[in-house]
Formats: C-alpha cells, sequence, structure tokens
C-alpha cells in the first residue's frame, strides 16, 4: 500500500472534571488529595450514582441489612 499523503488529526483529549466515587478509589493518595481538594473548591465535579440510597428505594435488590 501506498503511504498516506496527510496526516491523520485526532481530536485532542479533554481534562477530566467530572469524577465519580469508585473512579476515586483507584487513584494514587498525592492524586485522591488533588482531585478532592479540586472537587470541594467547585473546579470538578462528583457524579452521583442513581442507586446511591437503596433503603429508601423498595425495588432496590438488596436493601442494606442482613
Amino acid at each position: 500500500m501506498p503511504k498516506r499523503k496527510a496526516k491523520i488529526e485526532y481530536a485532542k483529549v479533554g481534562t477530566k472534571d467530572c469524577w465519580h466515587s469508585f473512579g476515586l478509589q483507584a487513584l494514587a493518595p498525592s492524586k485522591f488529595a488533588s482531585v478532592v481538594g479540586k472537587i470541594l473548591r467547585g473546579r470538578y465535579s462528583l457524579v452521583y450514582s442513581r442507586f446511591e440510597d437503596r433503603n429508601s428505594d423498595p425495588a432496590a435488590p438488596f436493601s442494606g441489612t442482613v
């Protein structure tokens, strides 16, 4: 095959500014502290799970008690 004439340009990767609590668990301690500080200052946002309070949802499969 002949070489391409023009270089393929891809979209630039943006900054991650929305975090889920599960994603924060996998961070190194220094990165975790940095991200949480930015969340508290309002630069980043925290995404909430729709199943956050299972005790108030009667249709939830697990009530949280055994």
